[in-house]
């Protein structure tokens, strides 16, 4: 039976579960093909966290159940995304001894990226990733591959990516509920790129934005490597409320508005063009302009792009990103949102979609959309996960008992025992 990778992807709009089976080529490349997926609304979840666990949990079961039927395989574990806006970043410096005999080993890699994770962190926040941003050795920075090398010292200048503790329990327990092991919780801009980003734009210097439902998460890579991260408060849903006040409407007629006729640029709409829409307190349906719904839209639009633009310059890497700005997720397919962010900017700016040059084989044309870069990325990383010489999460292989710096896979595991199985 060939390996099988799932990914789990638990939004704030929607929840998606993908199972895909790793292939391997005459040369010894290795891809996916895709197996079965399932998606279900999101319950329970707000800002990308669990906030109702009981509705969570089934309806991420929904998703489960419907991703088991379609590909004829139980998951086992998964790959499952994370964000939110309890998620945070620092910097930190590591370091180890290195025996010059045998030159610098993936251990002494591990023991530096170990000092690096020991950060002073507050009781409910735990470690979720630790990503090395730069190697040095015996003085000489900006070391890419130190294994191998001849030296005494092996620093890294990482960057750590932390999250409540609260909160990643509430995740995983509405996964492991399901009989299911968490491989890795990855940070949702992480698996984004994996899925959007060129390999040129990744070295030259770019910033991937995941537009969700609640949240938006912006990483920034320069050179191959993550170099910063922030989770932004703002989302599609601050675009539908603004529609729902503005209108006197329910929220799910403001969203099939903006998603039927939104547009962020609303000097293209005709004066006389006008929408129909049922609003609190009258049956019938009444008017509206066009280019009001999409005013409304505009002047929030704005507001994102100034808010990521504020978080590059405060980042220090603002005018290090030659690739400019990439776009994901569902609320940048909002028509006109590339021209204002471009702008807005003065910088390049895209929408980056899951690509068809991507090594997996079967997806269908719904996956191949912004919505599901980062369950599609998801399926990625797993794929990569024995490519990539240090992981980024902590494994504790050498008889590290700090409960702090446990990677949260293990408590995954833990909650399995406490949890009853799956029927």
């Amino acid at each position: 039976m060939p390996e099988i990778i799932s990914a789990i992807d638990i939004g704030t709009t929607k929840i998606c579960a993908l199972m895909a089976a790793v292939t391997t080529d005459s040369l010894g490349r290795t891809s996916l093909k895709m197996l079965g997926e399932g998606q279900v609304a999101s319950r329970g979840i707000r800002r990308g966290v669990v906030v109702n666990v009981p509705e969570a949990t089934a309806a991420v079961g929904e998703a489960i159940e419907k991703c088991e039927k379609s590909a004829g395989h139980q998951i086992l574990g998964a790959y499952v995304g994370i964000a939110g806006s309890h998620i945070g970043t620092r910097n930190s410096k590591g370091v180890s001894p290195v025996d010059k005999r045998h030159g610098i080993t993936g251990n002494d890699m591990q023991r530096a990226l170990e000092g690096a994770r020991a950060v002073a962190l507050p009781e409910n926040q735990e470690v979720i990733h630790t990503i090395a941003r730069e190697w040095t050795v015996d003085g000489q920075t900006a070391v890419q591959h130190p294994v191998g090398m001849s030296a005494f010292r092996l620093e890294v200048d990482a960057h750590v990516v932390t999250g409540s503790s609260t909160a990643v329990q509430n995740l995983v327990q509405c996964v492991v509920a399901h009989g299911i092991d968490v491989e890795e919780l990855v940070l949702e801009p992480l698996a984004a790129n994996e899925a959007v980003l060129k390999p040129e734009e990744r070295r030259m210097g770019v910033a991937v934005v995941d537009m969700g439902g609640g949240t938006s998460d912006l990483a920034i890579f320069i050179d191959n490597r993550l170099c910063h991260t922030v989770i932004l408060d703002m989302g599609g849903n601050h675009l539908t409320n603004d529609v729902a006040v503005g209108l006197r409407c329910p929220f799910e007629t403001a969203e099939e508005l903006k998603l039927r006729y939104g547009s962020a640029l609303p000097e293209r709409i005709a004066d006389d063009e006008t929408v129909w829409a049922t609003v609190f307190g009258e049956k019938a349906e009444r008017s509206f302009s066009r280019r009001f719904v999409c005013e409304v839209l505009e002047a929030r639009a704005i507001e994102m792009m100034e808010v990521i633009g504020e978080k590059l310059d405060a980042s220090g890497y603002l005018d290090r990103l030659p690739a400019g700005l990439v776009l994901t997720g569902g609320c940048s397919q909002l028509q006109g949102l590339t021209e204002l962010g471009r702008g807005v900017l003065n910088m390049p700016v895209r929408v980056g979609t899951p690509a068809t040059n991507l090594p997996i084989t079967g997806m269908s044309r719904n996956l191949l959309t912004p919505t599901y870069s980062t369950s599609v990325g998801l399926l990625l990383w797993g794929l990569n996960a024995d490519e990539r010489s240090i992981h980024t999460r902590y494994e504790a292989d050498n008889g590290a008992n700090n409960s702090s710096t446990k990677w949260v896979g293990q408590a995954a595991k833990w909650f399995k025992y406490l949890l009853p199985d799956r029927n």
